[in-house]
């Protein structure tokens, strides 16, 4: 019998520690709204956004020079080459576009992180996974970011 109370006392202890390893709570993120609302990933969005606009301006200046081309032989090897330098134009692009988003992912992590650890959050999420409950830190995140602690 005494071993019984000791094992029902010990399940106890065990489920209340487990509650209370869980009692930070879980906070989520509207990572959109973030990124609509911090300078330098709109600054980074302006930067991509030149180079397409600069990769289109290269396709209108090569389409206007191939209509003055003449000759089908020369057509076709002027062709050749702008499909090849527009791939590797292209290419550059999506490198500089998954590096600039990862950038931006990190730096927002960074702080999301130690937002987590101030507020004793056992986990930060995306808004999207959450269905109710939990706290929101986004306007927290964005203050950070802009510097407001």
């Amino acid at each position: 019998m005494k071993n019984f109370k000791v094992l029902i006392l010990t399940m106890l202890l065990t489920v209340m520690c487990n509650g209370f390893a869980f009692a930070g709570g879980l906070g989520y993120v509207d990572y959109e709204q973030v990124i609509e609302n911090c300078s330098f990933a709109l600054n980074a969005k302006k930067q991509l956004d030149s180079k397409a606009l600069a990769i289109k301006q290269y396709m209108f200046d090569k389409e206007k020079e191939y209509e003055a081309i003449q000759s089908p032989v020369q057509k076709q090897n002027f062709q050749d080459k702008v499909t090849a330098e527009m791939k590797q134009k292209q290419n550059e692009f999506l490198r500089l576009q998954a590096k600039t988003e990862q950038e931006i992912f990190t730096k927002i992590r960074e702080f999301a992180k130690e937002i987590m650890v101030e507020q004793k959050l056992d986990a930060i999420i995306s808004d999207k996974a959450v269905f109710c409950g939990g706290v929101d830190i986004t306007q927290t995140l964005i203050n950070r970011l802009k510097g407001v602690k």
